[in-house]
């Protein structure tokens, strides 16, 4: 009898290890270019102090939330990635260069090795344009969790307003879709339907035609869950609103035991990027 306390403990503390937990970041950090001139690329040069600079805020805005994995927009290269890794402490980051012609890329910093894949050569077409493309990329990230669930991350930044040629609308609704098509073949080649979480830069406010296409599509946008008058992640001519968004699938929300969205808008936070940070916070 004298052992009975110490098997229950033992039994109670094996649930807590494989309970599953998840804090997750999307952040487009704006425009972070470094002190070097790349060739073939419209990039911007910034000094080494500028660049230190900013590489500490933002590595202190990451380790402020400590997220297990970071989804970011406006990295302009792996090299970037890898001094922001290394002031966070993430083993893994990912980056793929895409398509967008100053050279900004959607990134990946991850505690979980991943296999990571990019979409760049997609095709995205939408009527007068047969072979649009991702304007930057809709990279997917994938892994397997200790309880077996296979977890995919999909990072994107669709096309911006600005300059806006009457078509950013049609061109976003284009490459929402091409994120609905890299979703279907996820489902083709898994046995067991997984876990999906789509993040990033949508350029695209609450209930617009893009967001709506998701919505319809039977995905779950996690902003909707903060009323918008607590919740934005930019501010335009004065007026808040989203434009960067945590989505997951079906299988994922229903796993769901609790969940809490949230965003930064602290002063650190504006002194590097003139978006928000989102984080989701869930136990499934």
């Amino acid at each position: 009898m004298k052992k009975l306390p110490v098997i229950v403990f033992i039994f109670v503390l094996s649930l807590q290890v494989y309970s599953g937990t998840m804090k997750f970041m999307t952040w487009n950090v704006e425009n972070f270019f470094d002190t070097i001139d790349t060739k073939k690329i419209n990039d911007t040069v910034v000094s080494n102090e500028e660049y230190q600079d900013k590489l500490t805020i933002i590595s202190g805005v990451i380790k402020k939330h400590n997220p297990d994995i970071v989804g970011l927009c406006e990295v302009e290269n792996i090299d970037i990635l890898k001094d922001i890794a290394t002031r966070c402490g993430y083993q893994y980051y990912y980056l793929i260069e895409g398509n967008d012609p100053r050279g900004i890329d959607v990134a990946v910093l991850s505690v979980f090795q991943l296999s990571y894949n990019s979409n760049k050569t997609m095709i995205t077409p939408y009527p007068g344009n047969p072979k649009y493309r991702f304007s930057r990329d809709c990279t997917e990230g994938s892994f397997i969790d200790s309880e077996g669930n296979t977890f995919y991350i999909i990072t994107t930044h669709l096309k911006s307003k600005y300059n806006d040629d009457g078509n950013s609308e049609v061109k976003q609704i284009a490459q929402v879709n091409g994120i609905l098509d890299i979703i279907s073949q996820i489902y083709s080649t898994e046995k067991k339907p997984p876990f999906i979480l789509i993040n990033g830069d949508f350029n695209s406010n609450r209930h617009s035609p893009p967001i709506n296409t998701l919505e319809k599509a039977g995905l779950h946008i996690m902003n909707y869950l903060v009323n918008p008058k607590n919740f934005y992640t930019y501010i335009y001519k004065g007026k808040k609103q989203d434009l960067d968004y945590i989505i997951v699938n079906n299988e994922l929300f229903s796993k769901m035991k609790t969940k809490k969205i949230y965003f930064d808008d602290s002063t650190l936070v504006k002194k590097a990027s003139d978006h928000n940070p989102v984080i989701l916070e869930f136990n499934y």
